[in-house]
């Protein structure tokens, strides 16, 4: 087939700009560029011999803390909260209080979770949960994977979610066995952010926070008990997610289990203020609308009928 005269123009000038382009500045491969970011990622933050290459992969390691818990194993649901990077900086999301920090599923659908599983994503980075368990080993740990773009999100990055092109990042990985101690230090940070002083509250031992802020004059309520409330519920990072007036409720049945616990704790026309971990909310899946084990901070407002 024969090019058009237009077509040949177009090539020409591509050309030109490509050559001009090289003349201007080094070039550099996909995997040169990758590379190249990470030395100097290394080298910039003094992590020279305390981060190492992972056998023959792309994958850069280094272990924060070893961990004392069980050996990790594929087979096994463990909760695990990370903090992700890009080298650069411009992205960062390191709030593990909210729900993209958080993973919950079996090991060895992590990081992706269940329902993207044997996708093409999933198997090139299959060597990033290979090295938590063969490196890291142990729960209640921390390690540092640093994965280069190639691997992840590539040229184009994620614009929407500030991911940049290019953008090798950094994780910063801690797989939990005992989540009991991690959910307490979520729910006292919780209420200090929330401008609270944890001394003002009431520890259960099952690490349910509560005050109680009006005891009500009317009847004792039991948690067999139906209520009529006025209620509010926040996230871990303080913003209101539900909120209901004058719903009707059987505390045996239809709420959590932190309910039928804590709403007992007042009379009809009292109001409580109460933090719940996730084991007597939504547990460690979650729900539909409500991320993996998510502690909650509820108050509500018993009507005296």
């Amino acid at each position: 087939m024969t090019k058009t005269t237009s077509g040949i123009l177009t090539t020409a000038i591509a050309a030109t700009a490509f050559i001009i382009g090289c003349s201007d500045k080094e070039y550099y491969s996909f995997e040169e560029l990758d590379n190249k970011n990470i030395r100097e990622y290394i080298e910039k933050n003094n992590l020279t011999g305390q981060v190492h290459q992972y056998k023959e992969t792309d994958l850069f390691y280094q272990v924060l803390d070893a961990g004392t818990g069980n050996p990790i194993d594929y087979r096994k649901r463990y909760p695990v909260v990370y903090t992700v990077k890009s080298l650069d900086g411009s992205y960062n999301a390191a709030d593990t209080l909210t729900s993209s920090n958080r993973y919950a599923d079996f090991f060895g659908y992590f990081p992706f979770g269940s329902s993207y599983a044997g996708t093409p994503t999933v198997e090139r980075t299959g060597d990033f949960k290979e090295v938590i368990r063969e490196v890291l080993q142990h729960t209640n740990g921390k390690i540092r994977i640093i994965v280069p773009s190639r691997l992840m999100y590539g040229r184009n990055g994620v614009p929407s979610q500030g991911i940049p092109p290019n953008a090798s990042l950094d994780y910063v990985v801690t797989v939990y066995d005992n989540f009991e101690d991690y959910e307490d230090g979520v729910i006292q940070r919780m209420i200090t952010d929330a401008g609270l002083n944890i001394e003002d509250f009431t520890k259960q031992e099952d690490n349910i926070y509560y005050r109680i802020i009006e005891q009500g004059e009317g009847d004792a309520i039991t948690a067999d008990s139906t209520v009529t409330v006025n209620y509010t519920l926040k996230n871990p990072v303080g913003n209101v997610i539900d909120s209901g007036t004058d719903s009707r409720f059987s505390l045996a049945g239809g709420v959590i289990s932190a309910w039928p616990k804590i709403v007992p704790l007042v009379n009809k026309g009292g109001k409580i203020r109460f933090f719940t971990p996730s084991t007597h909310a939504y547990g460690l899946s979650g729900s539909s609308s409500m991320p993996p084990f998510t502690s909650l901070d509820f108050e509500v407002e018993v009507k005296d009928e």
